[in-house]
């Protein structure tokens, strides 16, 4: 009688572990799935800036057209609103978004505008009237108007188109070239 009940348990004991260690086994292949398919999807990360016009995204190495718009805008400014006292700021910010390649470039660029600049008592400003984003050639072409005033005189007011030329590494958009295209000027009064 004892026999027959110590069998009975251990019946029940090895059906009990078979239950469980087919459970175990299902659950150690749903974990290498859900492994395998984290691996390979890329995480789309959502920036948000201090200032935001509209929401972008950034997904692997692909960037949304809003992202890029928000960037020419951001870089646009930052090159062309200078003067004397902000022009080494807003280098030293533009240059944390440079290429390793366009670094040196660029700094050389900007060391020689910043004596010019200070030299000349030269400001401009620049206020941005389009914007225009091709996310596959990662370009951007910002229009506006460039407002420059010497000794804070206002002296020349023309229209101008910056091409930004960038590059993805990592999580962001890296700055490759920036060249300024000057349209038409007109010279205000010098009082």
């Amino acid at each position: 009688m004892k026999l027959s009940i110590h069998k009975e348990a251990m019946s029940k004991l090895l059906s009990e572990r078979n239950t469980w260690m087919k459970t175990m086994i299902i659950l150690s292949i749903a974990n290498a799935i859900l492994a395998i398919s984290l691996a390979q999807r890329h995480e789309k990360t959502i920036l948000v800036p201090a200032s935001l016009h509209k929401s972008f995204w950034v997904q692997g190495n692909e960037v949304s057209k809003e992202y890029f718009e928000e960037m020419g805008v951001y870089i646009a400014k930052l090159l062309l609103d200078l003067s004397p006292s902000s022009a080494v700021h807003n280098h030293t910010t533009l240059l944390r978004y440079a290429t390793p390649e366009a670094y040196g470039t660029l700094k050389a660029q900007f060391v020689k505008e910043e004596s010019e600049y200070a030299a000349l008592q030269l400001s401009t400003h620049f206020k941005p009237t389009s914007v225009l984003a091709n996310p596959k050639t990662y370009s951007v072409e910002v229009k506006g108007t460039l407002t420059s005033y010497v000794a804070g005189k206002d002296i020349k007011t023309s229209s101008e188109t910056i091409l930004l030329k960038f590059a993805t590494r990592g999580t962001g958009l890296l700055l490759e070239s920036a060249k300024t295209i000057s349209h038409g000027e007109q010279n205000a009064d010098i009082r």
